[in-house]
């Protein structure tokens, strides 16, 4: 992730945000511009924010890591949301893994000025109260996804969530995959296969294509996991 210098960027895509509704224009010029890759890492379990993130463009996905190193999906999120505000509000180490699925721009504004300024800000307030709360809700609502649904209907709301059009997810990540739907990498391979075979999605040259996106919605439920 690399701070962008281009102010003219920032005003752009903050006017065409909530942020300009939220924050004075002092606070406004005092935001820093960040661009992110895919893959790229936010913040990690165990570490300290000094800073609120809200996403502007692009996607992030977040999920919980247990002490033997397996991982678990929580959600995706689009833009307008927001990273580090429990942690602003209640001061601990972040929870949870947040990464960047696509190529993507976010502005972030320091606690120490939320703080001095926002802290009896009540459009500040409702906005966040509406996002924490919906944290909540999908957070809780994560292990009954990974009990409830069937593999198939978790894996097609993960491709629907992270693939675009024409892109490929590559076969190398399944184990990892797996692991982020709360399934072994044989029962998921399984789930594959039967896909496949069903012509909604494609595997070729260590990659796998969506070839039958109307399918993959229908199975994802609505995308369950955002």
């Amino acid at each position: 992730m690399k701070e962008r210098t281009d102010k003219a960027l920032l005003h752009s895509l903050i006017a065409d945000s909530q942020l300009q509704h939220i924050f004075s224009e002092d606070t406004l010029c005092e935001m820093h511009l960040y661009q992110a890759e895919k893959g790229d890492i936010l913040c990690a379990k165990g570490d300290r924010l000094t800073h609120m993130y809200f996403l502007l463009t692009g996607k992030i996905k977040i999920y919980t890591t247990s002490p033997n190193g397996r991982s678990l999906l929580l959600r995706f999120n689009n833009p307008l949301a927001i990273i580090g505000d429990i942690e602003f509000f209640t001061p601990c180490e972040v929870r949870n893994t947040v990464e960047f699925v696509y190529p993507s721009l976010l502005v972030a504004i320091s606690y120490k000025t939320l703080q001095e300024r926002y802290l009896n800000h009540p459009p500040f307030l409702q906005f966040i109260l509406q996002k924490i709360s919906h944290k909540l809700y999908t957070s809780s609502n994560s292990t009954s996804l990974n009990l409830l649904y069937p593999v198939e209907n978790r894996f097609a709301s993960y491709l629907l969530s992270t693939l675009s059009d024409e892109s490929e997810l590559h076969t190398g990540k399944l184990t990892e995959i797996a692991d982020l739907l709360g399934t072994s990498y044989r029962h998921l391979n399984r789930v594959i296969r039967d896909l496949c075979a069903a012509h909604i999605i494609e595997r070729k040259k260590g990659s796998l294509l969506i070839i039958d996106r109307d399918k993959i919605k229908q199975l994802a439920n609505g995308s369950i996991y955002e």
